[in-house]
C-alpha cells in the first residue's frame, strides 16, 4: 500500500494541493489504515489487508472521489509508455483527447476529467519526478510499471479502452 502511494503521491499533492510531505506518508497512510479498521471498512489477517464485503458501498463512495483521477494518470502513463519519445505539449494535447473519448465512451460528466490544467500539472510532475525530461525521453520500463499500477486500480473496461484507443491511433 505504502509503495502505491508513495509513487501516486506527488501527483495527488501537485493536483490536489496536499500538505504532507514525503517522509510523513507512512505516518498518514498508518492512521487512515488504523481508521479504516476502526470503522471495519477493511480487515487485516496477519500480513493481507482485504476489503470487507459487508461495507462495500461505503467503500465505492470513497473510492468514487478518486476514480476520473487515476483514469487521467492512466491515460498518460501508458501514452508515455507506448511513445516514451513524446514531447510534453503533445502528451498533453493526447492525454485530454483520449480523455474526452474516455468520457464520451463510459459516460464521464465532468469538465475536469479532461480540463488542461489538470493534464498540464500532471505532466509537469511527470517532469519534476523525472519520468521524463524537457524534450520528451520518457523510461518506458518505468512508466509501464506506474501504468500496471494504476490499471489494477481502474476499471477493466476503462483500462481496455485506454490502450485501444490509444492502439487505433497507432
Amino acid at each position: 500500500v505504502l509503495r502505491h502511494v508513495e509513487t501516486l503521491y506527488p501527483f495527488l499533492k501537485a493536483e490536489l494541493f496536499l500538505r504532507w510531505k514525503k517522509a510523513e506518508l507512512a505516518g498518514v497512510v498508518d492512521a487512515l489504515i488504523a481508521e479504516m479498521l476502526r470503522q471495519e471498512l477493511i480487515v487485516v489477517d496477519g500480513e493481507v489487508m482485504s476489503l470487507n464485503p459487508s461495507h462495500s458501498r461505503s467503500l465505492q463512495l470513497l473510492a468514487a472521489g478518486a476514480r476520473e483521477t487515476l483514469q487521467r494518470y492512466a491515460i498518460t502513463f501508458w501514452l508515455l509508455s507506448a511513445n516514451p519519445s513524446i514531447n510534453r505539449s503533445s502528451l498533453e494535447k493526447e492525454s485530454r483527447t483520449v480523455a474526452q473519448r474516455l468520457s464520451v465512451l463510459h459516460g464521464i460528466n465532468a469538465p475536469e476529467f479532461f480540463d488542461k490544467a489538470v493534464f498540464s500539472t500532471l505532466v509537469l510532475t511527470l517532469r519534476d519526478e523525472g519520468y521524463i525530461s524537457d524534450t520528451g525521453d520518457a523510461e518506458p520500463e518505468e512508466t509501464l510499471k506506474v501504468y500496471r499500477m494504476l490499471a489494477d486500480l481502474i476499471t477493466s473496461d476503462v483500462r481496455l479502452t485506454i490502450e485501444s484507443v490509444t492502439q487505433d491511433d497507432a
